[in-house]
């Protein structure tokens, strides 16, 4: 852009912010018309604008990282089938391919071109988690990506504003819950076109005939802002060996090498396991999206995210590794190892940064049921009950409990799970002691037990379960001398199990979880006296958890 075209400052601060408040626009949207509770009360989805270039603009900042940071990837996928000029106004595109987007089928994209006065300027692009994409529900012992449920390559759903009606059928077809998954993807549809508007309206207002003004401005003034401050990091090269626990007792190792030098930070897991047999693996725009999150949240920034922001940021995975794998590899449980790399950035960088980390979260990866059977009145239920666990302390702050991070969703309410499967929720409670100790201690965990009901208010004959959740044998660690959390705990019928595996629950059953807090930052015996003696007497530690770490009372 020359310097005669530059937007004024005052203007791009309006424009800029409308922009943000437009992804939020989206998210709202599409949280109020949507059919499941994964999306209206979980919050499993993202949405972002991308310039008639394809370059980010603004997403959702509430959204989930593992669904937001793949949306570049999947619109260039889409674009290098549909190349720009080949649609028309009304089309909407979908496609739901793991190695192009988010990692998992059940993540399905919808992507709409806009157009301003017959003239294309950019695209709005949403991503949902959907709970039935049929195959084999919700578990990592698919043998490999076929028994994953549909896979939808990229296609127009709508052609011209028209429905395809052929693909709406196999879709419908392939999925269990077909009226939901529809109803989810009509809620999509239906916020890309109020962001499509609404960036409508900024071209009438400012009569421009498109955005690329404004979107030169902002990635050009966000990569130089990024660049200054990864600046004021300690240049060098950090490195980080993590031991993974997953299911069936195997163990996936990380190895994270950061550099940071002359503006940039490079990100390499060269060395890390190669892609196993159970679902847990990751593709490489997964693993990218939850890396950039976790720099990103390293740096302190005063814009929010765009591909500005990203393109001081290089990630390295190794071609048919766990992080970087290759079709067709099964890839359901990707958070299993994906969640985690966040965590193993940090790890590797404190030394450097040590004022810009965090120490392990027990949050990672994420816990949580998918459950699908039949409730007396005839329903059939099939929702996914998020549980979470603690954050890791910061350099001069506690962590926070029970914090849905990095994924970023909610904790489902109790009511909402009580109310779509006939189940209670016996207790939910804060884990005493289950923060990793520190001059400042982690976040604390909880205390989840769940039952099925029995007799007419309980399921249908058996309900089938599937469990997310980890930290089973290797805690969420602490940071510069901070302790460990303690390991997770999942039992079923009274039973210890490992999470990932198909189980078949019956009226009665009992499901206990016991979800990590986060790891401690610094001596916990420098830990100010008045700390430990407000968490004894508000009941978060115990004395004997005070006197073992803290050395209280001395």
């Amino acid at each position: 852009m020359t310097t005669q075209n530059r937007i004024d400052p005052v203007t791009l601060e309006m424009l800029w912010r409308r922009l943000i408040s437009i992804v939020g626009e989206l998210g709202s949207t599409l949280r109020r018309t949507s059919f499941s509770t994964v999306v209206r009360d979980i919050g499993d989805f993202g949405c972002a604008v991308f310039d008639a270039e394809a370059r980010l603009l603004a997403q959702t900042p509430a959204s989930t990282p593992g669904l937001c940071g793949p949306l570049g990837t999947m619109l260039r996928n889409i674009l290098s089938y549909y190349p720009k000029g080949s649609f028309q106004e009304g089309d909407v595109f979908i496609g739901n391919d793991p190695w192009a987007g988010s990692g998992h089928h059940n993540d399905i994209t919808i992507m709409v071109p806009v157009f301003h006065n017959g003239r294309h300027i950019a695209y709005v692009v949403t991503c949902c988690h959907h709970v039935d994409i049929g195959g084999r529900r919700a578990t990592t012992e698919s043998r490999d990506n076929y028994e994953e449920g549909l896979r939808i390559p990229m296609l127009k759903y709508y052609r011209a504003g028209v429905l395809n009606q052929d693909v709406q059928a196999f879709i419908a077809a392939n999925v269990r819950s077909h009226e939901t998954v529809l109803g989810d993807l009509q809620a999509q549809v239906s916020a890309c076109h109020v962001g499509g508007e609404r960036l409508c309206d900024i071209c009438a207002e400012m009569d421009w005939a498109d955005l690329q003004g404004l979107s030169d401005e902002i990635v050009e003034r966000s990569e130089i802002v990024t660049r200054e401050e990864i600046r004021r990091l300690k240049p060098g090269v950090y490195r980080h060996e993590a031991q993974i626990d997953i299911v069936g007792g195997e163990i996936v190792t990380i190895h994270t090498a950061v550099t940071i030098a002359d503006g940039r930070i490079v990100v390499d897991f060269s060395g890390s396991s190669p892609q196993v047999k159970p679902a847990i693996n990751c593709t490489l725009a997964y693993t990218s999206a939850y890396t950039y999150f976790g720099v990103l949240c390293m740096l302190n920034l005063p814009v929010s995210i765009n591909e500005g922001t990203l393109r001081p940021i290089t990630v390295v995975a190794e071609e048919g590794s766990v992080l970087n794998c290759t079709f067709p590899a099964p890839v359901f449980g990707r958070t299993a190892i994906g969640t985690f790399l966040p965590d193993l950035v940090y790890q590797a960088v404190a030394p450097g940064a040590s004022d810009r980390i965090c120490a392990g979260a027990g949050a990672t990866p994420m816990w949580g049921q998918y459950m699908f059977g039949k409730r007396h009145d005839g329903e059939n239920f099939a929702p996914f009950n998020v549980s979470s666990g603690g954050l890791g302390a910061r350099a001069n702050k506690d962590g926070v409990s029970c914090l849905a991070f990095p994924y970023n969703v909610g904790n489902t309410p109790a009511e909402v799970i009580e109310s779509e499967v006939p189940m209670i929720v016996e207790e939910r409670a804060l884990w005493v002691d289950s923060a990793g100790p520190g001059t400042f201690r982690g976040g604390f965990g909880q205390k989840y037990v769940l039952r099925l009901l029995e007799g007419d208010v309980g399921p249908v004959g058996e309900v089938l379960a599937s469990f997310r959740g980890g930290r089973f044998v290797y805690p969420p660690e602490g940071v510069l001398g901070g302790g460990s959390a303690p390991c997770g705990y999942l039992s079923i019928r009274g039973t210890r199990e490992d999470a990932g595996r198909q189980v078949t629950l019956a009226a009665g059953d009992r499901i206990v979880s016991h979800i990590p807090g986060g790891g401690g930052y610094g001596d916990p015996r420098k830990r100010s006296r008045e700390r430990v003696q407000e968490d004894l007497k508000n009941g978060l530690i115990t004395p004997e958890h005070a006197r073992e770490f803290y050395g209280y009372p001395a």
